[in-house]
C-alpha cells in the first residue's frame, strides 16, 4: 500500500490543471496516502490550489535556466528534494526520458511514467499521441489500480480570493453578472505561440455581440505583456495583468462565461465550473479541449490544422507551419456567436 505519493510535471499552469482527473482518480483509490507535486514555482499555484494535495514542492525546470551551469544546479538541486522526501511511488506525466530522471534518481520504491521515459521509469504505458491529455493522465494511474472519477478539470478557489476579487469588481464598478474574454495565451517559460491567438477584430466583435445581445459587461483577462492587446478588444473593464493567478480564478469563476484561445485562463475557468468556449487553431481540441458539458470549442479546419501536436512540441518562437495563419484567419465569427448563444440561450 502507498503512503506517499508525488506527482511530477514540471510546467505549465494549463498541463497541471490537465493532470487534475488523475490526482483526483489516486486520492479516491488511496484515501489515506499523502499527495505531493512537484512542479515550478510558475505553476505552483494549481497544486497549491487542488484540496488532494497536501504540499507542493518547487523543483525548478533545469531546461528553462540560461547556461549550462544553471541548468546541472537545478538538476541536482530537484534531484536532492525529491530524495530528502522519500516518495513510496512517483508518477511522472512528462513524457520524456530527461524529466522522468529527476523521479528515477530521486527515487522511492517506483517510478511510474511514459514508455518514451524509459529506462527510467519502472512501470510504464505507451504514450499516445491521439488522446486526450487528460486521458493520458488517467491511463497512467491505472496502473496501480486507480479509477477515473470524472474527466473534469479542478481548482479550488479560496474564500480569502473569492473576496480580493470581489472587491476588484466592485471597485471597478462591474456588479451582478459579466463575461470574460481572454485574448493572449500562447506564452509560456521557454516557449512563444502566437499562433493560437484569434484576432483581436474578430474577439471585438464578440465583446459587442454579448453586450447587445445579453447586456453583459464585458472584462478582459491576460498577462501584462497583454494589456494593450486585451485593450483593443473595447472590454468595460481590462484586468490584464492586474491579478494574481488565484485572483483571476476567484474572478472567473464569477462569470457567466469565458472565452479564450487555447490557454491557462480558458482551463483555469473549466476547472472552476464556468460555462467556457475554446478558440482551436494550431492546436487540437479533440486533444486538449475541457471534458465538460458546459464547454464549446471553435475551430476551422483548414489542410494544415491542427499543426501543433503533442509528439512535436518545441521550444523558443513557434511560427505558423505553412506561413498563412489560415485556420485563425478564416474562423467565423457566427461559429463563435453560436457558440455562445447555445451557452447562455
Amino acid at each position: 500500500m502507498y503512503k506517499k505519493i508525488a506527482f511530477l510535471k514540471l510546467c505549465c499552469p494549463g498541463d497541471l490543471l490537465f493532470t487534475t482527473p488523475a490526482v483526483r482518480a489516486v486520492r479516491a483509490a488511496y484515501p489515506d496516502a499523502e499527495l505531493y507535486y512537484l512542479t515550478g514555482k510558475y505553476s505552483s499555484f494549481i497544486p497549491d490550489h487542488n484540496p488532494h494535495i497536501i504540499k507542493t514542492i518547487i523543483v525548478e525546470p533545469p531546461y528553462e535556466k540560461a547556461g549550462v551551469f544553471s541548468a546541472i544546479n537545478a538538476y541536482y538541486r530537484g534531484i536532492n528534494k525529491i530524495a530528502k522526501e522519500e516518495f513510496d511511488l512517483l508518477i511522472c506525466f512528462h513524457r520524456s526520458m530527461f524529466a522522468a530522471s529527476l523521479g528515477y534518481f530521486g527515487r522511492g520504491a517506483t517510478v511510474i511514467g511514459f514508455q518514451t521515459a524509459l529506462p527510467m521509469v519502472d512501470k510504464h504505458i505507451p504514450f499516445d499521441p491521439a488522446a486526450h491529455e487528460v486521458q493520458r493522465y488517467l491511463d497512467l494511474t491505472s496502473i496501480f489500480g486507480c479509477e477515473p472519477e470524472g474527466t473534469e478539470l479542478e481548482y479550488r478557489v479560496d474564500p480569502e480570493d473569492e473576496e480580493k476579487a470581489e472587491t476588484l469588481l466592485k471597485k471597478s464598478g462591474i456588479s451582478g453578472d459579466f463575461a470574460v474574454i481572454a485574448p493572449g495565451g500562447g506564452e509560456n517559460p521557454g516557449t512563444t505561440m502566437h499562433i493560437k491567438r484569434w484576432p483581436t477584430s474578430g474577439y471585438k466583435a464578440i465583446v459587442s455581440y454579448i453586450k447587445d445581445k445579453f447586456k453583459l459587461p464585458v472584462i478582459a483577462v491576460g498577462s501584462g505583456s497583454e494589456c494593450e492587446l486585451a485593450e483593443r478588444i473595447e472590454p468595460d473593464l481590462n484586468l490584464a495583468g492586474k491579478t494574481t493567478f488565484p485572483i483571476l480564478a476567484a474572478v472567473l469563476r464569477k462569470s457567466s462565461i469565458t472565452l479564450a484561445n487555447d490557454s491557462g485562463p480558458l482551463y483555469l475557468a473549466s476547472a472552476v465550473g464556468t460555462k467556457t468556449v475554446g478558440i482551436y487553431g494550431p492546436s487540437s481540441d479533440d486533444l486538449v479541449a475541457p471534458l465538460a458539458e458546459n464547454h464549446r470549442s471553435v475551430k476551422k479546419p483548414v489542410w494544415c490544422q491542427p499543426c501543433y501536436h503533442p509528439e512535436n512540441v518545441k521550444r523558443g518562437t513557434v511560427g505558423c507551419s505553412s506561413g498563412t495563419w489560415a485556420c485563425m484567419l478564416a474562423l467565423d465569427r457566427e461559429k463563435v456567436i453560436e457558440a455562445v448563444e447555445s451557452l447562455l440561450g
